[in-house]
């Protein structure tokens, strides 16, 4: 009796076992052919960072645009033929956007240049495994299986162990004294086995929490001042990075958006010395807060002519400190303002010129993840006349847009000569007209850069709608 009740609880296993692999093959079938029957319905390219010729200087441009740009009028056609297509084959409810289109203005990526799409995107096998692996048919197949053989082993598991214990003998012949061994062999095994893998995971946790550790940094000296030690300089395009460390490595300088920093040194003069910078924070991958932690870092312009406000202080830190030597910091004014008559914010355009984006590229990380804040839409228009100064930030913008793709749209435009500071870069330039949109409610828009540039930017917003309670100038 006991050897059928086994065969008979072999059998079930078995058949709940094929029933759950018969699952998982149905969904991934079904999975690869809507990977394969929906590319056009998600966003799956990268931004284009595409180059062009300018109207004044004649160097390059690099842009990334939003999703919605298109190669071309005829590859428009064929793309859009393609997704009535599969529009068509769906149910009305199986595409659900995040991104609110209101009818009265376009989406803001208004440049329209080619995408790219990756390779490891078209057709990808893991993709479609990865996607049986999280859908919920895949879930319920391994539980079903899990409690199908739970409960075949868990019964003979019980008897073996009671058996073992009064010293009886099982069906097999061999005594259940045995069978206990035998398990105990098999966890001593699977432990022995597993040993080594909770030990990684453990130190990798152990590291994760040690990295991720971090404290807003006390500034208890007099009139709120704290120290931090110069560690080193770099190049990058036009402008020179700085890079300070903290008296820790986990500290923090807790900003708000908008928020400078204010800095105090000694020249060789005895001359006191300030100025106030926006902290500048390159991520490192995908980890800018780590990247931040124990480090300040501030960039200045190559050439003292591009200097403006804290020329005294740029210069001292241009010419006269040496790593190790020490500054006094605390945290500075925010600028981050809007007065104008709708609220919540659903849209923010940025214009920024040189190191204006450094401000601006705060801002972007922490609005566009979400749930977040109210904005649903950034577009960011960044000038400079040289090419080289957008590896300042273009890589930490292409990241964030790679992230965001229906939230945030980037141009970055290369504008040429004396007048590029001035706003020159804006009147009569085809691309920032494309870029920038007109005023619509619920839009906020942020300038950043040169004093000149500001006051330019801010009158050609003004022609494109926007009410001056509505645009904010970084100092």
């Amino acid at each position: 009796m006991s050897n059928e009740r086994m065969i008979a609880d072999s059998r079930m296993t078995m058949m709940i076992a094929a029933v759950a692999i018969m699952s998982v093959l149905a969904q991934l079938s079904g999975t690869e052919a809507f990977s394969a029957g929906s590319s056009t319905l998600a966003p799956k390219h990268s931004p284009a960072i595409h180059t062009t010729n300018t109207h004044r200087s004649g160097k390059t441009a690099r842009t990334i645009v939003s999703q919605s740009a298109l190669p071309s009028t005829a590859s428009a056609a064929a793309a859009s033929t393609a997704a009535e297509g599969i529009l068509s084959d769906l149910p009305h409810s199986a595409v659900a956007s995040n991104l609110a289109v209101s009818l009265d203005r376009p989406l803001l990526s208004p440049i329209e240049f080619a995408s790219r799409t990756p390779a490891h995107h078209r057709g990808s096998v893991w993709s479609s495994f990865l996607a049986v692996l999280l859908s919920d048919v895949f879930k319920t197949a391994l539980v079903a299986f899990l409690l199908a053989l739970g409960a075949s082993l868990v019964p003979r598991l019980l008897v073996a162990r009671a058996a073992a214990a009064a010293g009886t003998t099982t069906a097999s012949g061999g005594t259940a004294g045995d069978a206990g061994t035998t398990m105990d062999r098999l966890s001593a095994l699977a432990s022995r086995l597993l040993a080594p893998v909770q030990n990684a995971l453990t130190k990798k946790t152990g590291k994760r929490e040690k990295e991720a550790y971090s404290a807003p940094m006390p500034f208890e000296g007099d009139g709120g001042w704290g120290k931090c030690t110069l560690r080193s300089k770099h190049a990058v395009g036009s402008f020179e990075v700085y890079d300070f460390a903290l008296p820790e490595s986990y500290y923090t300088v807790p900003l708000a958006l908008g928020q400078t920093l204010e800095f105090c040194c000694l020249s060789r003069d005895d001359d006191i010395c300030t100025g106030s910078l926006y902290p500048y924070c390159a991520a490192n991958g995908n980890k800018a807060a780590a990247a931040a932690a124990g480090t300040v870092r501030v960039a200045l312009p190559k050439d003292k002519e591009g200097d403006e406000g804290s020329s005294k202080f740029n210069e001292v830190l241009r010419t006269e400190l040496r790593p190790g030597d020490e500054v006094a910091i605390k945290p500075g004014k925010s600028h981050l303002t809007y007065r104008g008559p709708s609220v919540p914010v659903t849209d923010v355009v940025y214009l920024a010129y040189g190191l204006g984006i450094v401000p601006v590229l705060d801002q972007v990380r922490a609005t566009t993840p979400r749930g977040s804040s109210s904005v649903r839409v950034s577009s960011v228009v960044w000038f400079n006349d040289n090419g080289d100064d957008f590896d300042l930030a273009v890589d930490d913008l292409e990241k964030e847009y790679l992230k965001h793709p229906s939230k945030l749209a980037v141009s970055c435009i290369v504008v040429g000569g004396d007048d590029a500071s001035k706003g020159g870069g804006l009147e009569g330039n085809a691309e920032a007209e494309e870029a920038v949109p007109y005023f619509d409610k619920g839009t906020m828009a942020v300038v950043a850069g040169p004093k000149r540039f500001a006051e330019k930017a801010k009158g050609y917003l003004m022609r494109k709608g926007y009410p001056e309670n509505c645009i904010c100038v970084l100092p």
